[in-house]
């Protein structure tokens, strides 16, 4: 989605896809698995759910939905340092493949004829 976008640099490509991938993984892990679990019968509102297992925040609900939660977390503190190291790495494979996989030396041999 955030390449189809277009943004016009590789920092701001890289920041909106940080933080998409943040919000969706926040809805999906956070709202969603909440809602689906949730037991709210015994108040005013329950918008009809009702069938859930859990009536409040106790051991059953960190065992079930805090665990999903901090993997989340865990996942978004990791995320954007592998994303950083993997374009990087793509980007100094194909500058090895320019230059023939030779090592760089102080002449530099590139197919490339500008910028």
């Amino acid at each position: 989605m955030v390449d189809w976008i277009g943004y016009p640099t590789e920092t701001e490509r890289l920041s909106w896809t940080t933080n998409i991938t943040f919000y969706v993984q926040f809805f999906n892990s956070g709202v969603l698995l909440m809602l689906i679990n949730a037991n709210l019968s015994e108040q005013p509102f329950s918008l009809g759910l009702n069938s859930g297992s859990l009536s409040d925040f106790n051991a059953a609900w960190f065992k079930t939905i805090g665990n999903v939660l901090v993997g989340a977390m865990m996942f978004n503190m990791y995320y954007p340092v592998i994303e950083a190291c993997m374009y990087g790495g793509i980007r100094f494979l194909g500058r090895c493949r320019d230059r023939g996989c030779r090592c760089p030396s102080d002449k530099e041999t590139t197919k490339k004829t500008s910028m």
